[in-house]
């Protein structure tokens, strides 16, 4: 089949080269116009711009879906519309141009964490699985019917990156496949069933640290919010980004007694050293020791790095 596939993120890419080495043909990728980034403003490419140069396929760059982008469909010979981490509504013209063949790959096991962020929300909310489902496009959003579905398990040690890796190698094969059935009239979709959720766009308040929550919240956050764009929180005017963590095994009697003491709230220091780390206090007399970390505007550094860079001390505050 010749097929326009739809793309923008980091997490299309594997996606796109799938489509790419099978059987079928690209004809065109949709992508979001470049971007203004860092101090200098340089308008920048994004991953799946990158990549469908490099692969020498045709692009069409937007701004927002409008009657532009559905005159330069209506000039392509197509038979099928893909659609990956995109970033906009499918508008129902141009669902109607594929003849009812447009099909979206979304990471979550729907009809759960419809929406723009199911991979984040899965892991803030401390689920222990997730999946990837290939649907029917229609006009109500992550609402259509469903080709196929693959459901695994998380792992403790899953971040953003980790998570959206297996999910990749899971569902790019996943959707070649259901493509070659599609093009065979070999597969029918089947409606969603079961209680809906939906998802929202994390803005930077939802990425600050608060230590006044549980420590299997905040690691969850953590592991949200991965390296990019990372959950924060502040020490001496630093706006620092926790990379890595995990909860720490309280075994002596010292580090008991300073995680129960009153005095000590959500965020204190009560280990900096080279034998136990940094570790740092949460709300329900457990603590997190920090394994990896970065000081805005400098590099990714190990725990170690950082107590011998910065003076910390037990009873210093992350806030």
């Amino acid at each position: 089949m010749k097929v326009i596939f739809f793309g923008s993120s980091e997490f299309s890419v594997a996606f796109l080269e799938a489509v790419f080495k099978s059987d079928h043909e690209i004809t065109a990728v949709v992508t979001n116009a470049d971007k203004e980034s860092g101090r200098g403003k340089r308008l920048l490419p994004n991953p799946v711009k990158l990549k469908a140069l490099q692969l020498n396929l045709k692009t069409i760059e937007i701004k927002k879906m409008d009657e532009d982008i559905c005159r330069k469909l209506l000039n392509l010979t197509f038979d099928c519309l893909v659609v990956v981490s995109f970033g906009h509504i499918i508008p129902e013209k141009i669902i109607h141009l594929s003849d009812n063949r447009a099909i979206n790959v979304h990471p979550s096991l729907l009809p759960k964490y419809r929406g723009p962020s199911p991979v984040t929300s899965a892991l803030i909310n401390g689920d222990n699985e997730t999946g990837v489902t290939i649907m029917r496009i229609n006009e109500n959003l992550d609402m259509g019917d469903i080709f196929a579905q693959v459901k695994f398990k998380i792992s403790i040690s899953d971040n953003k990156d980790r998570l959206e890796s297996k999910l990749t190698q899971i569902g790019a094969p996943l959707l070649v496949g259901v493509l070659n059935l599609i093009g065979l009239n070999m597969i029918e979709s089947f409606p969603q069933t079961g209680e809906p959720s939906y998802t929202k766009i994390f803005n930077s308040s939802d990425m600050k640290i608060d230590w006044s929550l549980k420590s299997a919240e905040i690691l969850n956050r953590i592991r949200a919010f991965s390296y990019e764009p990372g959950a924060f929180t502040i020490f001496n005017n630093h706006r620092i980004k926790i990379l890595d963590a995990i909860e720490y095994d309280c075994k002596d009697e010292d580090t008991i007694r300073l995680i129960s003491d009153k005095n000590y709230d959500g965020g204190a220091v009560i280990k900096a050293d080279k034998n136990s780390g940094l570790v740092v206090k949460c709300k329900d007399e457990k603590a997190l020791k920090i394994i990896e970390l970065k000081v805005e505007g400098k590099s990714r550094i190990s725990s170690h790095d950082f107590l011998n860079g910065y003076k910390i001390k037990p009873g210093d505050y992350f806030n």
